[in-house]
């Protein structure tokens, strides 16, 4: 079975919330930066672009050691614009489903791996990615037999949003709050669950730094060395 086609990595935020001045994305895990591993689990992926922004040449020149055919797409008004904006700007052009991510994520390699599978047996179905809610303060979500019914940020549930999914540009916009809030709008959609880790807060790296996630095999083998 071949792969999916696209895949956007939304990378142009200032991870202001760590506090170290530094892009999240380029942060480090086992001496290699956070992005290293999302290109890593995209290696089949044949269009990748990711969308920068905040100190995008250091993102370039350090997302191109490790994939050289990666297209960037610029978000000039990365410090006024959310996501969703990144996501609609590195879309542009693309007429079927495609994989959406931020670049603040480390995803488990086995259930990336059966994501990825899943979206393809459910080519034109549009399915949201979902994680064991970690925080309270995350975007959960409410479901049922296997859809998702809702967002919400005020009542606690078994699962969080991954912000991962696989969806059509069309549900994009170029302006608004954020993903999840565009695509209240199309609920209920298909549901997936994931294993990862977001990287918010110092505690988040800590945690990310000793699961069995940045442990595994796949991230120490050549699937993440640079080219």
């Amino acid at each position: 079975m071949s792969s999916v086609k696209h895949a956007i990595i939304a990378a142009a935020g200032l991870g202001s919330r760590l506090g170290l001045g530094r892009t999240k994305c380029l942060l480090e895990l086992n001496n290699r930066p956070l992005i290293s591993y999302l290109l890593a689990l995209l290696k089949d992926v044949e269009d990748v672009r990711v969308v920068v922004g905040f100190q995008e040449h250091e993102v370039m020149d350090e997302v191109l050691r490790y994939r050289k055919d990666v297209t960037f797409v610029r978000n000039p008004e990365y410090l006024s614009t959310s996501t969703l904006t990144s996501y609609w700007l590195g879309s542009q052009g693309i007429k079927e489903n495609c994989l959406f991510m931020d670049a603040d994520i480390i995803f488990e390699p086995e259930s990336f791996m059966n994501f990825k599978k899943f979206c393809m047996e459910n080519v034109t179905d549009n399915i949201i990615a979902v994680t064991e809610a970690k925080t309270r303060d995350a975007v959960f979500v409410e479901s049922r037999m296997g859809k998702v019914t809702q967002f919400t940020r005020e009542q606690e549930t078994e699962y969080e949003w991954a912000n991962l999914c696989f969806i059509h540009p069309d549900l994009l916009v170029r302006t608004g709050e954020s993903v999840y809030k565009q695509l209240t709008q199309y609920l209920p959609l298909t549901m997936r669950e994931i294993v990862s880790f977001e990287i918010d807060t110092k505690c988040d790296m800590e945690k990310a730094l000793y699961s069995s996630i940045a442990s595994d095999r796949f991230y120490s083998t050549s699937a993440c060395a640079e080219v």
